[in-house]
């Protein structure tokens, strides 16, 4: 088993820990764009990439290139492709392992490159795993030397604590919408309980009211008929009609029937 050496190991640290700073204040494209970047430098390669395995482990999606690799690679590529249609660059995905490819031009199985592409020497992928399932593939490529399997472990370590704190990222932003969401329907549950409240304190103070006329001045020194200021400040709705007393006096001649008639 390959063994770090104290300084790489405290570089492998520095990484892990810069990452950790991050999550709280970065979004996900940053962290994860840092730790790509991080893993390319580690390794002494000069591209990196990393695809996401859709949950049927049947379609991958590219998500970045490392920002060297978008710098000198010109080529305009698919996001979304089947896995059984990329090339061995996936291989990591069919053997469910890490490969190595020292010798691409004479490797068994390659598709070549989209016009464009970065040459391609040598390349190191790995496969990420959650629950069983590959999740993700992280790769770097075009080291001046052989990748070995110090590499491989390297990479695998980068590769897992990216994964780990994509999810906690993911959980976080996850929680944060769900209070914000629950914030903002607390604070229109409370604007609503205020109005009903002062609607309450309306009716239920003193309500000056004419003694011939009946009507009643609000709180601008206006006055209004009784329908309407009741309308207004109550959930009330108001039916025209004539009780018998009125009607005896303003329709006299009228005949009148029913209760109180």
């Amino acid at each position: 088993m390959p063994r770090f050496s104290a300084e790489r190991a405290r570089d492998v640290l520095r990484s892990t820990l810069g990452l950790l700073q991050i999550v709280e204040s970065e979004p996900l494209d940053t962290i994860l764009q840092q730790g790509l970047d991080d893993a390319v430098r580690l390794t002494d390669s000069r591209i990196g990439y990393l695809h996401f395995v859709n949950a049927d482990q049947a379609t991958i999606r590219l998500y970045t290139w490392s920002t060297h690799t978008r710098s000198i690679c010109t080529a305009v590529e698919a996001t979304h492709y089947p896995i059984a249609q990329a090339g061995i660059w996936v291989d990591c995905v069919h053997r469910r392992e890490p490969v190595i490819h020292n010798d691409y031009a004479t490797a068994t199985g390659r598709k070549g490159l989209p016009e464009g592409h970065v040459a391609l020497q040598r390349d190191l992928g790995v496969p990420v795993f959650e629950d069983g399932a590959i999740v993700a593939v992280l790769g770097v490529g075009n080291k001046e030397r052989p990748y070995d399997a110090y590499d491989v472990e390297l990479t695998q370590l980068l590769a897992g604590t990216m994964w780990s704190i994509a999810q906690r990222k993911r959980v976080h932003e996850h929680l944060r919408e769900q209070v914000a969401a629950r914030t903002a329907e607390l604070e229109q549950r409370n604007r609503e309980l205020e109005q009903a409240l002062e609607d309450v304190r309306t009716l239920s103070g003193v309500v000056p009211i004419c003694s011939y006329c009946k009507q009643i001045r609000d709180d601008r020194g206006y006055w209004n008929q009784l329908e309407a200021y009741l309308s207004r400040h109550t959930d009330a709705r108001f039916s025209h009609g004539i009780c018998p007393a009125c009607a005896r006096r303003e329709f006299p001649d009228l005949p009148l029937e029913g209760p109180g008639a």
